[in-house]
Parts: C-alpha cells; structure tokens; sequence
C-alpha cells in the first residue's frame, strides 16, 4: 500500500504534466472547445427542425369548446352527416339522403353504404352522437337515424353540418387521425393529427383567442399557416405567401339600440346609414342581413349609398333634442369604429368611442362581425319574441315576426325564397342595423410548406 507522501507526489506529477500540456497547446484545447460547442447547439437547434420537415402548423382565431369547432376546422379528421354547396343549400355527406315527414317535423338520415372509422370498424349508426338542443334523436338500425322536431323547420338539415365522431372516441373517417388534443379547462388550445398515409405530413391546428397571438405566432413561427383580418404588417416578408379573400360569410355590423331615445327613430337610422362612406373599408360592401352567395339573398333592397345630402335632410326630419351617439366595438374594429366615427360627425352627430370585450348588454350602437349561418333563418336576431336574449337590438316588426314564422315553416324552396326576400327589403328599409361590408380575410402561409398544403386532401 503506497504511502500517503508517494500518493501526493503522484498527483502532484501529473497535475505540473497537466499544466504543462495545457500552457503549451491552449489555443488548439479553445478552438476545439469552441468547435464542440457550437456542433453541440447546431445538432439541438437542427435536429428538431429536421425532424419537423413533414409538418405543417395551422392557426385558428377564436375560442372553442370540442363542441362548438366547426367541420371545416376538423375536415382533415372527419366528416358530418351534411355540407353546404356553394349557394349554401345542404348537400349530403356522409348521409347518402335524408326523408322529410309528419310535416316537416320529422326527419330520417339514411348513411352511405361501406364507411369505417379510424379503428377499421363500420360506422354504425348507433355510435354517432350529435346533441342538437329540444330534438329527439334515435338510431333505428346500424344505417339510420331518425331526428324529431318540436315543430317544423324545413332547413333542419343544415343543423347536420357537425363534425361526427364514434362514441366515446375521436375516431372519425377522414384521412388523419387526432392523437392529441391539449386544453385549458374546456377550451381547445391544439389537435394534433396523424395521417393514414405516410406521405402526408403530421399536422398541429391551434388555436389562439385573439388576433394579436395569433399575428405573434406567425412572426415566431409558432404556426406556418393562417386566416387573419388584417396582414399588412407581412406585405414585405419575402418568405410569405399572402392570399386575400372576402368573408361573404360575415358581415360587419352596427346594430343600433331600437329602444334608445335617438335611435328609435327610424330616419335617424337610415341617416346614421347614409352617412358612412363604404369604400374606405377593407372588404366588399354589404347590402343585406344575408350572404351574397346564398339562394335567398336578394338584391332588390334600399341602398344606403355614400350620401351625406340625405343623411342631413333626414335629420333635419327629426325633432330630436339630442344628436349624442357612444358607439361601442370589437376591438379588432377599432379603425372601422373611427372611420364610422369621422363620418358620423360630418353630419351633425357628437360621437363618443367604447371599447367592448363581448356583446354589451347595454349600448346605443355596437360595431361588430356578425357570422352569418348557411341557413336564412334569422329568427334569433330579429324575431321580437328573443328581445332579452339574442335579438340585442330590441327590434319589434309584426310584418318581420310573420315573414321569419312563415319561412322557416315553409317547405317548398321559391315559396320560402320569396318569404325571405321580403324580409330583406323590410328589414334593410327599417333599418335596425347598418349592414356595412363583408371583410377581407388574409391566408399568411410560410412559402418553404406550399408543396406540403398541396399534399394535403381537399
């Protein structure tokens, strides 16, 4: 056993030898380290990116619940039982036909034959489950189901239209599978999705409340494709790609307070209309409650044309000891808000600004996006019997109660096409709401994964 003197020299020895080396050679012992280094980090900061060469992330606006996405979002996962075509008429889906009876109060949906769910099974008509509020629902054998109404609606097939799944699963019959999805309580933040087939890339499709976070995870790259409302801080990305595309499925709305002491009237209304200039809007100009691409849309409606002249000669009609207007918005509105605001002052209105985080439960006019469903049916908005509940205007019109009772019980199309378009001509003459321009929505998409979208199934 070596003595502790011995041990000492020892280490002594080698640590001088060590010392040695280093002085003598320290340049190359830095470079070397230096070199390692940064093989280190390229290897971290790659390899992920490497790994990531057949995916694609994909950025929704808007807070939704597993209940409430929409079958456009999960298209690459599933199906529903009906779509729309491009005049917004259901069409079948994954149902091969449907039969209307008991006058129009029940429906019966008949699936197509061979479909099969991710797990290889069929789909069997006893494991799709569909809420759908006060309507009872039964699967009568494997291939239909049968959906009974309280009363008629002859455009209940539109109510189809949602993202079918087998039960207690998220199996649905698309060309990619969900494997995750990550959520904040009942919020939905991401899906992630898997293909069938190999080639096709992996997708994430995330979700962001506003439009700031989701205009932030584009610059960081955190999503290589989304819709936004506004891209004019990308107009000079050399490595995006920006495709523009009216919303005909929206339209931005001021709704007026019909119950408030100035806007009761409906000259003032129909002023407040004239006055705003359109054209300084980014999107197409609005004409109605109802889409332009839609079967019941009708142009034979008042045009509210730029026109202050008229805006002044309507309320000089008026008798009216206040011309004080506070126009509450959206937030993602607020250069629509001012625009409206500027013009509004022209002609004689003092116009006060209000930033809103939702619907306001009290307002004189709110600045807005109002979706508009594939299906006419406004019942909600304007119907006086849903004051206190959807109808946020307060409107009341005996001729709009009957016209919206009619249509949606009316079973042939003209005969509901004609209901409908008096409603417009009634509605947009009355005017509870300014109907001002469907906006234009931007596709950002990270150009190094174009070929991979195009992969994708349409």
């Amino acid at each position: 056993m070596l003595s502790l003197k011995v041990k000492l020299r020892r280490i002594r020895f080698w640590w001088h030898l060590g010392s040695a080396y280093v002085s003598r050679y320290r340049l190359r012992i830095l470079i070397s380290m230096l070199v390692l280094g940064a093989v280190v980090f390229g290897a971290y900061k790659i390899i992920p990116r490497l790994s990531q060469t057949n995916y694609i992330s994909m950025g929704y606006v808007g807070s939704y619940t597993l209940e409430t996405i929409s079958t456009q979002t999960l298209l690459l996962a599933t199906q529903s039982l009906t779509t729309v075509d491009e005049k917004d008429r259901p069409v079948p889906s994954l149902a091969s036909h449907w039969q209307v009876t008991d006058g129009g109060k029940t429906y019966t949906v008949f699936l197509k034959d061979n479909l099969k769910w991710h797990d290889g099974t069929q789909v069997n008509a006893n494991d799709i489950s569909i809420a759908i509020k006060n309507v009872q629902i039964t699967a009568l054998n494997n291939k239909s189901i049968q959906f009974k109404l309280p009363n008629p609606i002859y455009s209940f097939p539109l109510a189809l239209n949602k993202p079918v799944f087998k039960a207690k699963s998220f199996y649905g019959v698309g060309e990619f599978r969900i494997v995750g999805i990550d959520q904040i309580a009942s919020v939905v933040k991401k899906i992630s999705l898997v293909p069938k087939d190999k080639n096709l890339p992996n997708v994430d499709i995330k979700f962001y409340q506003t439009e700031t976070q989701a205009l932030e995870a584009v610059k960081i790259g955190e999503i290589k494709t989304a819709s936004v409302a506004n891209a004019k801080e990308f107009e000079n990305w050399p490595n995006l790609e920006v495709q523009k595309k009216a919303a005909l499925d929206e339209v931005v709305t001021v709704f007026f307070n019909n119950n408030d002491p100035v806007l009761s009237s409906k000259d003032l209304r129909q002023a407040l209309n004239f006055a705003v200039n359109k054209s300084e809007f980014d999107g197409v100009g609005a004409t109605g409650p109802i889409s332009p691409k839609n079967w019941a849309y009708s142009e034979q409606v008042k045009r509210y044309d730029y026109n202050t002249s008229r805006a002044k000669e309507l309320i000089s009609k008026v008798n009216s000891a206040s011309l004080k207007i506070t126009l509450s918005y959206m937030q993602s509105l607020e250069e629509t808000a001012k625009s409206i605001k500027k013009d509004w002052e022209a002609v004689g209105f003092e116009v006060a600004l209000k930033q809103e985080k939702g619907v306001p439960k009290n307002f004189q006019a709110f600045l807005t996006t109002n979706r508009l469903s594939p299906d006419p049916d406004q019942y909600g908005l304007w119907h006086s019997s849903q004051i206190n509940t959807t109808n946020i205007t307060n409107y009341k019109n005996v001729k709009i109660d009957k016209l919206l009772e009619d249509a949606r019980s009316t079973e042939n199309e003209d005969d509901r096409k004609n209901l409908y378009f008096d409603f417009q001509r009634f509605l947009v003459d009355d005017a509870p709401a300014a109907f001002l321009y469907h906006p234009y929505k931007y596709q950002v998409t990270y150009k190094n994964i174009l070929p991979l979208i195009a992969k994708l199934p349409k």
